[in-house]
């Protein structure tokens, strides 16, 4: 790691580098930070108070506190996005003639690359993301940084009334060779920063529902296209391994020699939306399998020798459901056998109002919780499902107003 440097600049003051492999950061008197990419691309900043973080899609998200514990998370409209680049950018151009020194030289080629991406550049590399891929709906937060790779596009059950999410396209499982040039095209993209991505996930919504022999065929080119394992001694980028979601479909359920198989080729952990573990709200959600179905399958995935993390919804069921709703889905996970390694997020259920999910429960005689009661029950599972004894797995809430990618 390259230590701190300074750099005094009329006007501002103390300005700060921080150059590492695959970004740099830039700090104004220790209080104001822009990072970037190995290619000057805006990766996130801290300006007036509020955090920015840009998306391979060119999006921004902003998250700022607004009151002693909350928060306020929103992307930033296009004319938003603007500004802010315009901003960054004018403030890179007025450090940059202040880089004389010959210690700087080595910052010079970085931030002329900056100053290179304008908006209009960054605005222009749009296209070429979505060319590449179908909108990436969401990921686990323990992956927001992975590279995703889209064996599949959509979701093979798009029917639970509660998720809109890929409702803008049919389930398709790429070719090898889609798929290969898929992952070609990603590493073109991504260039240098590649090496800011620690792990793969395969997506879209459910792709371990890919048939045993295509998906191990995808995993071969993934094998072919990427290093993974332990890092490298020439410093190359190597993956992790290769994360994924699964949802339960009775019919679809892969064996335990399946699992071995997934972990061979380097799956660490699967992410499964178990929403939740009570039978009644299940089926209200309409989810594929059902919650004794989900605790079987984790059984079978841990015994592969590979990590699960396990998803509940916060406020799913409303009023009608919420005692039961906690009570069975903490019974279910207490059965699964989770370790250390595995992982249980605790989500805020966010709908419209006008979904399907709402119009049953509403016509069922339930209402939506509260804001205020939504937080109690996170904290009420949060409290919940820390195993009593032995290893316990990571609980954390997850928002998922914060996704960008």
């Amino acid at each position: 790691m390259q230590p701190l440097r300074q750099q005094p600049v009329p006007s501002i003051g103390s300005v700060y580098f921080n150059l590492q492999p695959y970004y740099l950061t830039i700090s104004e008197n220790l209080q104001h930070h822009y990072s970037f990419d190995p290619v000057g691309r805006f990766l996130s900043g801290f300006l007036d108070g509020i955090n920015y973080r840009r998306g391979l899609d060119g999006s921004i998200l902003a998250k700022h506190r607004t009151t002693h514990s909350g928060k306020s998370r929103r992307r930033l409209s296009e004319p938003e996005t603007q500004t802010l680049i315009d901003d960054v950018h004018g403030r890179v151009a007025n450090i940059a003639p202040y880089l004389t020194a010959p210690e700087q030289a080595d910052l010079l080629p970085y931030v002329q690359a900056i100053l290179a991406w304008d908006y209009a550049r960054l605005h222009a590399e749009r296209s070429t993301f979505h060319a590449i891929y179908k909108p990436i709906s969401i990921l686990p937060p323990d992956q927001y940084r992975a590279v995703v790779l889209q064996a599949a596009e959509g979701c093979s059950w798009n029917k639970c009334t509660f998720c809109s999410l890929y409702r803008d396209r049919r389930f398709r499982i790429k070719s090898a060779t889609s798929f290969r040039q898929h992952i070609q095209h990603i590493k073109q993209l991504l260039g240098p920063s590649i090496g800011l991505r620690q792990s793969l996930f395969l997506g879209d919504a459910n792709a371990l529902v890919i048939p045993q022999p295509r998906l191990l065929e995808l995993l071969q080119v993934v094998h072919e296209e990427f290093a993974l394992g332990p890092a490298q001694p020439n410093d190359a980028p190597c993956m992790k391994g290769v994360y994924s979601f699964l949802d339960i479909f009775g019919a679809e359920r892969k064996t335990l020699s399946d699992y071995r198989e997934l972990a061979a080729y380097g799956l660490k952990r699967i992410y499964i939306g178990l929403e939740s573990g009570d039978d009644d709200l299940f089926a209200l959600l309409n989810k594929p399998g059902s919650p004794q179905e989900c605790v079987q399958a984790v059984q079978t995935i841990k015994q592969a020798g590979i990590a699960v993390g396990i998803i509940l919804l916060a406020g799913a069921g409303g009023d009608r459901y919420a005692e039961q709703h906690v009570a069975n889905s903490v019974a279910h996970i207490h059965t699964m056998g989770l370790d250390a390694n595995d992982i249980i997020y605790i989500s805020a259920l966010v709908v419209s109002g006008s979904d399907e999910y709402s119009q049953l429960l509403h016509a069922q005689g339930g209402h939506a919780l509260a804001d205020a009661q939504v937080q109690q029950q996170l904290a009420t599972f949060k409290t919940l499902l820390r195993a009593p004894a032995g290893p316990r797995p990571k609980v954390s809430l997850y928002h998922i107003e914060e996704f960008i990618y």
